[in-house]
């Protein structure tokens, strides 16, 4: 039970576990949203995270969970919604209770003619875009503390 394979699997079921009891609490709160990010890590992999956001119907508290991280060939808008789509295929989610998404503000997610969030409001009407608050606190804090080491 020391080897590292052993470990990795068992790490892999528990990860499973959480991810199940997580998708639980979303199918029940009926509607949620998305929030997706892309990136690069530091073997030049591209990485899209996906995280998404529900309301507990009887305490009415909100929840941001993440649910995982996706190897992804490109970072064209096509490839991002087709992963976005089979995962939620796989999580067993439906579309139709999207309501909202947040993506940062590259052209590939934001685009008005085809970015992520056109596309997927295309597949869902009701699913509504908007920029993403954290990303946006994110610029201001380094835009401030680069203008601080210049004084």
């Amino acid at each position: 039970m020391c080897h590292s394979d052993y470990q990795n699997e068992l790490l892999e079921l528990m990860a499973r576990e959480v991810l199940l009891l997580i998708l639980s609490d979303i199918r029940e709160s009926n509607f949620f949203a998305l929030m997706v990010d892309e990136g690069t890590d530091v073997s030049n992999k591209e990485l899209m995270s996906v995280c998404l956001r529900y309301i507990e119907r009887a305490k009415l508290r909100a929840f941001e969970k993440f649910c995982g991280f996706y190897e992804i060939p490109n970072i064209a808008s096509s490839t991002i919604v087709k992963t976005i789509t089979d995962s939620l295929t796989r999580f067993n989610l439906s579309l139709e209770k999207l309501r909202g998404q947040t993506y940062d503000g590259a052209s590939n997610m934001l685009g008005k003619k085809s970015g992520v969030a056109k596309q997927i409001r295309t597949l869902q009407p009701k699913a509504l875009e908007t920029h993403c608050h954290g990303y946006s606190l994110n610029l201001a804090v380094k835009g401030t503390t680069q203008e601080c080491k210049l004084l």
